[in-house]
């Protein structure tokens, strides 16, 4: 009869285990997908505000109920990509917006967008030879990264649709010399 009883104990710690382990791993998943979810940056196109390794805690809950807003350090999906590469990149044109670049420089709308995040004397180049000019449907964004010289963004592969953004980074989890909330920018605009 004792032995009975152990194996019986002993399946029913097994089965209350793994409940708790299904359990954790839906929550974790649920995270995942509809709050928040990390980023490792590879590449230099975002250089010097973000480097390669950091890990990034993106929140996706803020595009999920709330608007995209410029300067917002996003991830997305590369639009058009078959093997759904994500990009960290900087939101610069809002939907129905125009965003051209004249003399090195991003202008919105007309107006010159001053860019505090970006290495004193940065220019913004053309890309794509005679494209300095976009104007942004109802779902399009405008995304640029902030080592302009080295990045492939809006510049080369156009606007992306809302539905490829993934969320708005907002804390540099690792390396620990670099932990702390990403800055949040403003435009006069």
């Amino acid at each position: 009869m004792g032995l009975l009883r152990r194996l019986f104990y002993t399946g029913s710690c097994f089965f209350e285990l793994a409940g708790g382990v299904i359990i954790a791993a839906v929550t974790v998943m649920l995270i995942h997908l509809f709050v928040a979810t990390i980023f490792i940056v590879d590449g230099s196109s975002m250089h010097p505000n973000f480097t390669t390794g950091q890990i990034i805690m993106v929140n996706r809950w803020t595009y999920l109920f709330g608007q995209p807003a410029r300067g917002d350090v996003v991830v997305l999906r590369f639009p058009g990509d078959p093997e759904h590469k994500k990009y960290v990149k900087r939101l610069i044109g809002l939907p129905g917006e125009t965003v051209e670049i004249r003399d090195d420089h991003f202008y919105v709308n007309g107006k010159l967008l001053t860019e505090n995040y970006l290495k004193v004397g940065e220019l913004t180049p053309i890309m794509i030879k005679g494209k300095n000019r976009w104007i942004l449907g109802g779902r399009d964004h405008f995304l640029a990264g902030d080592n302009r010289p080295n990045s492939n963004d809006s510049r080369t592969w156009d606007a992306a649709d809302r539905r490829f953004l993934i969320g708005k980074a907002v804390f540099i989890l690792w390396p620990p010399k670099d932990a702390g909330f990403v800055p949040k920018e403003t435009y006069g605009f």
